[in-house]
């Protein structure tokens, strides 16, 4: 097994704490406090006024009202970060990329309008991205055309201040979408780029069924990603290239894995990024389009424990992006 990588070399990551207890029993009585602290920071006035604290307990080590306050302020904490919602795809030749993506996804997955509107990517009905053109200060900057992965926050403003205390830092100024949705592009403290918006998440997934952290230590990341989005690990893997296990995870409410977390970067050629998988009906006919079009295909395809099986793929322009066909 093989993982991609952009022509970039990684920053060093910060070291991130967080009060997760790993073991299967204290997690799950731990995640069901969590779950009605949320509840009652969202419901109670009076909750919502009580400051943000910095946590550092264990929760099997706590008294149960102290583990109870103690969760209840871990939900104040993530309450600003939710899962992806949305995935931009940032590139230097939108009308390019609008004709290969229409290939591979189907013709029916990118929305056809004039140069001067959105291009809109469509999975069963629902719009889950857009193709947009790469700022050329980025371009300028040696970035490469990429998927760029949108967390649904409620409060953008006060999400970036979130993030920024776990060590992450803000790129460039906030702006507004041509829908009206605000966003802000953070670079986390291992190095990889997502952008926070207040675009409202759907409670299923769409289109993109598997979200892969390519990052130089995967248990710092699931530790640090804990913290600000509330990610609980699942199952795990190890793929056999000296690089450790392959973690999977899920969103804080829920015990379906969405995604993992690998320590790639250590081989090299590879830099911190998501990478984003997107369903196809028949995923060997998604590759032969893909290198028809003057895509790569890399490495071939390979099977997840789930059953589903994948492939990572770059476009003609140079942004990587994986393909998945459910089992």
């Amino acid at each position: 097994m093989r993982f991609s990588g952009l022509p970039h070399r990684p920053k060093p990551p910060l070291m991130i704490v967080t009060p997760f207890d790993t073991s299967n029993r204290a997690e799950s009585a731990s995640l069901k406090v969590l779950s009605i602290a949320r509840s009652l920071h969202r419901t109670t006035p009076l909750l919502q006024q009580l400051p943000h604290p910095i946590l550092g307990q264990s929760a099997s080590t706590a008294r149960p009202g102290r583990c109870l306050l103690m969760w209840y302020k871990l939900a104040m904490a993530t309450e600003w970060c939710g899962p992806f919602c949305f995935y931009e795809l940032r590139t230097i030749d939108r009308a390019a990329a609008r004709d290969f993506y229409g290939a591979v996804f189907g013709s029916e997955s990118i929305a056809v309008g004039r140069e001067d509107t959105p291009l809109w990517v469509r999975f069963d009905g629902e719009s889950v991205g857009e193709i947009t053109i790469l700022p050329p200060q980025a371009v300028e900057k040696g970035a490469p055309a990429h998927w760029l992965g949108h967390l649904g926050v409620s409060d953008v403003e006060q999400a970036v201040q979130r993030w920024e205390s776990l060590g992450a830092c803000q790129l460039g100024p906030r702006r507004r979408t041509a829908d009206g949705y605000q966003i802000a592009l953070i670079r986390d403290s291992f190095g990889s780029v997502v952008a926070l918006t207040n675009r409202e998440c759907s409670a299923a997934p769409r289109g993109v069924l598997w979200h892969e952290l390519h990052t130089e230590d995967q248990e710092r990341a699931v530790l640090g990603y804990g913290q600000a989005v509330g990610i609980v690990k699942t199952e795990a893997f190890d793929p056999g290239l000296g690089i450790g296990l392959y973690q999977q995870f899920a969103w804080q409410d829920s015990q379906s894995s969405v995604g993992a977390m690998v320590s790639s970067v250590r081989i090299p050629g590879v830099h911190p990024h998501w990478l984003y998988y997107f369903k196809v009906p028949d995923l060997m006919r998604a590759l032969e389009r893909t290198e028809s079009l003057g895509g790569r295909v890399y490495q071939g395809v390979r099977v997840l424990p789930s059953g589903a099986r994948v492939a990572q793929c770059e476009d003609p322009q140079g942004a990587v992006f994986g393909l998945l066909q459910s089992p």
